[in-house]
């Protein structure tokens, strides 16, 4: 009796095609026809793909795929499965493709818990170990103003004791802060700082200049 690979060299034989003619028109590579037509079962990736193969094969070549099958299930049992699939596939035998599988999902899950427990982490030492933010949009460093009352207004961290000249002043729930100062005559250091539990603190110092209007 025949086997498959000698069925289907046959048939191309008598169709005059060439393997690379074959490969062009079904997609399927050479390596791969070349094993279907030795009997290398070994050398195909798995046995779904090989009778997809032969069923492509066979009706490219004009023989019923049936048979065919028939002719493959006899030659090789398919209890004999595991010696069809390769120990690992080879270079480019497959498209690359992913199985989610239970352990890549919990896998998948632990990795994202530890980098979401480790950043949060980090972020906690890099806040206790760095000072506090601030940021001051009123006044300009080197203003000069005429009146002799200066609003003071900023943003830093929710949880730190700010001050303005040594005054506290009371924070917005988001951090946001906003004081009038009184001025006097001439040059004016306002020193705004604010600190950390742990005692880091973020100092920002403005010159500002309050000139008198003296006009009548």
């Amino acid at each position: 009796m025949r086997t498959v690979g000698e069925i289907l060299k046959k048939a191309r034989f008598e169709k005059h095609l060439s393997l690379e003619e074959v490969e062009k028109t079904l997609r399927i590579r050479k390596k791969f026809l070349e094993a279907l037509e030795t009997n290398r079962w070994s050398d195909l990736p798995s046995l779904p793909y090989i009778k997809g193969f032969l069923k492509n094969y066979s009706v490219f070549l004009g023989l019923l795929p049936d048979e065919i099958l028939a002719v493959f299930r006899r030659q090789f049992s398919e209890k004999e499965e595991i010696k069809v699939l390769p120990q690992k596939l080879k270079g480019d035998s497959l498209p690359f493709s992913l199985r989610i599988t239970p352990q890549i999902v919990t896998i998948t899950l632990i990795t994202a818990f530890l980098t979401l427990f480790f950043g949060y982490l980090f972020s906690q030492y890099r806040a206790y170990t760095s000072p506090p933010d601030l940021t001051i949009d009123r006044p300009q460093e080197g203003e000069i103003v005429k009146s002799k009352d200066i609003q003071v207004s900023g943003k830093t961290d929710s949880d730190v004791v700010l001050s303005v000249n040594d005054q506290k002043i009371a924070l917005e729930g988001n951090g946001e802060f906003k004081t009038t100062l009184t001025l006097t005559p001439g040059i004016n250091t306002i020193i705004i700082q604010s600190v950390r539990k742990n005692g880091k603190k973020h100092t920002i110092t403005r010159i500002v200049s309050y000139q008198e209007n003296n006009n009548p």
